[in-house]
């Protein structure tokens, strides 16, 4: 099964404008990245509200740490 997180790298990122398969930040995913995904499909509904469960906050810039604790599956 393919992460939420690789899903994500698909698309570029609508904050900082890495380009697919280049990681935002070094330690995770700008969470506008997430949404750009979503909007294309390639993550659900559920997916994506798990995420925003695990976040203490939620902003387009804010940093996705790359962890276990991130959401699988679509």
């Amino acid at each position: 099964m393919i992460s939420t997180e690789d899903m994500a790298l698909i698309v570029s990122c609508g904050f900082c404008w890495a380009a697919p398969g280049t990681s935002c930040e070094e330690d995770g995913q700008h969470l506008a990245r997430y949404l750009r995904a979503n909007r294309r499909g390639l993550n659900g509904r559920e997916a994506l509200g798990a995420l925003f469960e695990a976040l203490a906050h939620v902003s387009a810039g804010q940093v996705v740490p790359d962890t276990a604790a991130v959401p699988r599956g679509g």
